[in-house]
């Protein structure tokens, strides 16, 4: 299922499964949840693995841990912990949720999970409770993003509120928009993308709220829900209405309208990160050790 990455690093550490993430890293993994299923697509939009993860409820939103593996939002009331293969650390990591609607990992590594009723908790990496009502009285939240400085944006209705990482309510309508707000989007300039699907488009804001440009996007007919960048800038559009996901520049031309397509109801969709140059380094220098680890017992 890993399909890119060092043949070197595939060879050499498969089987202590050190680089499954390195690998992996530019490739996207979607939630399909009319198919109950997790796919795993190239960086191309090319299949991997359709059926990555099967037999979940209604899979939902997925993001990414800072180890690599991802998490799993499912509307049945779970969040589960996969490895980049798809295969499962612990596929009830945090259970008992009340109806789950939106989550996001935030750079310490724990997570912030919003439900149908506005309640926002707070949990550890490892799935143990901080806060479960951190934030209450939030409307309904269907996105849920955070900034490099750890400030939470929830998208709820028609606007986008934020608050700073201990549950300060910072601004209550930083964003809003004529049609409901939806999934949101955050790259590497921190710019955000909101999908408002009542109007068909997706815009894009600073994180001071400024418009940058309210009609990034405009699927016409089709009906967006959920959005995401890659390491490039490129900004991915789920069009519900098509099972599709859309391709487009950083600028916002449509790059690819069939980025992938026969989804059953795309729900969030992710890339999975690309390292760092460093990372590869501090990889290279491991093996190294470990080469010479192996060369002294053998002689």
């Amino acid at each position: 299922m890993v399909s890119s990455g060092p043949a070197w690093c595939r060879c050499l550490l498969a089987g202590l499964g050190l680089c499954a993430a390195l690998a992996a890293s530019g490739q996207i993994v979607v939630t399909d949840n009319g198919g109950g299923n997790v796919g795993l697509y190239t960086s191309g939009g090319a299949v991997i693995n359709a059926n990555l993860i099967t037999g979940l409820g209604t899979p939902f939103q997925v993001a990414f841990s800072n180890t690599g593996s991802f998490y799993i939002l499912d509307m049945a009331g779970t969040i589960g912990e996969y490895a980049a293969n798809g295969t499962p650390i612990n596929a009830a990591l945090i259970t008992g949720l009340s109806t789950p609607s939106a989550f996001a990992v935030a750079p310490d590594g724990s997570l912030f999970i919003a439900n149908n009723g506005g309640v926002i908790g707070h949990y550890s990496a490892a799935g143990a409770v901080i806060n479960a009502s951190l934030i209450t009285a939030n409307g309904m939240p269907r996105g849920l993003v955070i900034d490099s400085s750890g400030n939470l944006y929830v998208s709820s209705y028609s606007s986008v509120a934020e608050y700073s990482s201990a549950g300060t309510l910072l601004n209550s309508s930083l964003i809003t928009m004529s049609g409901n707000t939806y999934g949101m989007a955050i790259d590497a300039s921190n710019h955000l993308f909101v999908v408002d699907p009542n109007n068909h488009v997706v815009g894009e804001y600073t994180t001071t709220g400024t418009v940058i440009n309210a009609t990034f996007a405009n699927l016409g007919a089709g009906i967006p829900f959920f959005v995401t960048t890659d390491a490039s800038g490129n900004v991915y559009i789920g069009n519900n209405s098509l099972g599709t996901i859309q391709q487009y520049s950083p600028g916002g031309t449509l790059l690819n309208a069939n980025f992938i397509t026969g989804l059953t109801n795309s729900g969030g969709f992710a890339f999975m990160p690309v390292p760092e140059p460093g990372t590869w380094a501090l990889l290279a220098v491991g093996l190294a050790g470990l080469g010479l680890r192996r060369h002294r017992r053998r002689n």
